[in-house]
């Protein structure tokens, strides 16, 4: 018999996102290739970020004075990279004292902006400038993707962000200056802001809690860095690095085909047919075709559309407190992530070795944080890292300041602990901030969030100029902030086994996990009847139980 359209109604309060994705099979067929197409993209973004470390470092470099100059060959062979009769070794007057008419470099490891628009000197902070004028490029990027990903969806920004990086990639390879090279970095951060504001969201919408730390920590990042530092040393040319990266870009436009729209994004926006397109292929692909995909029907579509801002972010009193404090969270990570990478520059060594050796360790760290935050929580693991870069960043300030015996040994060394922190922090703070916000402000807090990390990147660069002026400097900076962030995530909540929730809930609570000693059996049979007026026993919180659209709150 037909049902009425009370009794329709009152099924369609019960369908969740999640109860949807548990039915597709949780992490299935679907969910591992599209996960796997996306990080393979994400090699673009990588390339594209870390690149500067390479454009920007200052190869050897020698002035030639006005007066008894020699030829090139008298500089680059030097004894031991010293100054010669001729040739002041990094010196901005020549060995007589007289002002440089010409700069020689040995360009046989590296090649880069400095030697080819004679960057040194007078000019020695416009590589760093540059580094930060496309970091800006990835701040503008978070700000308008987010937006752009909450009214439009997740995959137009996405996609965009592609073309964006493989075009002026291409721009870049063709610079005649350093000012059209830094237009270039510009731009091709603002495609990678798009891609890396609305990467995790579009993932994340399609599994369930227990695989999203996988989805968000798998090490691809340091993985994809190993095979750039490789790429690097083999080509050692700063524009032929950027035409390898656009040419790569290219055929990434055909996984347009792979990767779809987020159906929470239409759940959340009132669009419930195309939202069942899409889960029909969902249960195709995982041969889950018995799923009853009229389940997704049961949203109803309301009048009352409603368009969010970044304000929503501080629409409540614990939305303000998960919002300032994850803020931190992400300057944090990003003066810390490009303060460390870039400071690869001046570390002792070779400088493609040092940049895969740094990537290297973060291969089996992230590994070991994926088990630890199901294991021991977000929170938990998230504090572990940041007393990690606390440790490395205070004792390479302390060996940089006093010029201790063993200064590069022991600044390469806790130079390297420090970086392992950061590099396994971003994953469970990525996961925080992904499972604290609703579906239909998620990107904006996501792309807002974001902005405060390119905020702190920004300013990385710059603490490694300072740093050559100011010993110790960047390493100190490091290791404040991430004290900071430690004390900080004591006031955030646990995310680990929770709901994610995909309306905004007017309550002074966000989304929680189920208690500890609540059994599996009882999480699913409470979200079954999450329409009754369930209590469940906790230790000492409320407890909430989101739905689409509803929230019951247990009490104690």
């Amino acid at each position: 018999m037909a049902k009425t359209g009370d009794e329709v109604d009152e099924t369609r309060e019960d369908v969740s996102p999640d109860e949807i994705i548990e039915e597709l099979g949780g992490c299935g067929r679907y969910q591992i290739r599209m996960s796997v197409t996306v990080h393979l993209l994400k090699t673009i973004m990588c390339f594209t970020f870390m690149g500067m470390i390479f454009f920007s470092a200052t190869p050897n470099w020698w002035c030639l004075g006005n007066v008894g100059y020699g030829n090139s060959s008298t500089c680059l062979h030097s004894d031991n990279n010293k100054s010669s009769p001729n040739c002041a070794f990094k010196s901005c007057n020549g060995v007589n004292g007289t002002h440089c008419y010409k700069y020689e470099y040995d360009t046989q490891v590296i090649s880069t902006i400095v030697n080819e628009f004679d960057l040194v000197c007078d000019q020695d902070f416009i590589p760093s400038t540059i580094s930060t004028i496309q970091i800006g490029g990835t701040l503008v990027g978070n700000i308008m993707a987010g937006q752009i990903a909450d009214m439009f969806g997740r995959k137009p920004p996405f996609f965009t962000a592609l073309v964006i990086v493989s075009a002026f990639n291409l721009l870049g390879f063709f610079s005649t200056s350093w000012k059209i090279f830094a237009v270039a970095r510009f731009f091709a951060g603002l495609g990678g802001g798009f891609f890396m504001t609305t990467q995790y969201c579009l993932l994340s919408e399609f599994s369930l809690a227990k695989w999203r730390v996988w989805i968000v920590g798998f090490p691809s990042w340091p993985i994809q860095t190993c095979l750039f530092a490789l790429l690097s040393w083999l080509l050692h040319d700063w524009r032929y690095i950027q035409l390898m990266t656009a040419i790569i870009a290219l055929p990434c436009l055909l996984t347009w085909f792979i990767i779809p729209e987020s159906f929470r994004w239409y759940i959340a926006h009132d669009k419930p047919k195309k939202a069942e397109v899409i889960i029909r292929s969902v249960a195709r692909y995982n041969r889950h075709e018995s799923f009853d995909a009229q389940k997704i029907l049961s949203k109803v579509e309301t009048k009352n559309y409603q368009k969010y801002s970044p304000l929503d972010l501080f629409k409540t009193k614990q939305l303000v407190k998960v919002t300032l404090l994850s803020s931190l969270n992400w300057m944090a990570l990003g003066l810390v992530s490009y303060g460390l990478s870039f400071g690869i520059q001046s570390l002792s060594g070779n400088i493609y070795l040092n940049l895969f050796l740094f990537s290297l360790v973060g291969i089996p760290s992230k590994g070991l944080a994926l088990w630890l935050q199901n294991r021991s929580g977000r929170r938990n693991t998230s504090i572990g890292c940041y007393l990690t870069i606390v440790t490395g960043g205070s004792i390479v300030g302390i060996v940089q300041s006093f010029n201790v015996q063993y200064k590069d040994e022991l600044t390469n060394a806790f130079a390297l602990f420090a970086y392992i922190g950061v590099t396994t922090a971003w994953g469970p703070v990525q996961t925080m901030t992904i499972e604290l916000y609703p579906t239909v402000i998620r990107n904006i807090g996501f792309g807002t969030l974001s902005v405060a990390g390119r905020i702190g990147a920004m300013i990385g660069p710059q603490l490694v100029y300072l740093n050559t002026y100011v010993p110790g400097l960047l390493y100190y900076s490091c290791a404040a902030i991430s004290a900071l962030c430690t004390v900080g995530l004591i006031f955030l909540p646990e995310t680990k086994d929770g709901y994610l929730s995909d309306k905004i809930q007017h309550t002074n609570t966000v989304p929680q996990r189920l208690s500890d000693d609540v059994t599996d059996d009882k999480k699913h049979e409470s979200v079954s009847d999450a329409k009754s007026d369930v209590k469940i026993k906790t230790s000492s919180e409320p407890v909430q139980i989101f739905v689409l659209g509803n929230v019951k709150a247990g009490e104690t």
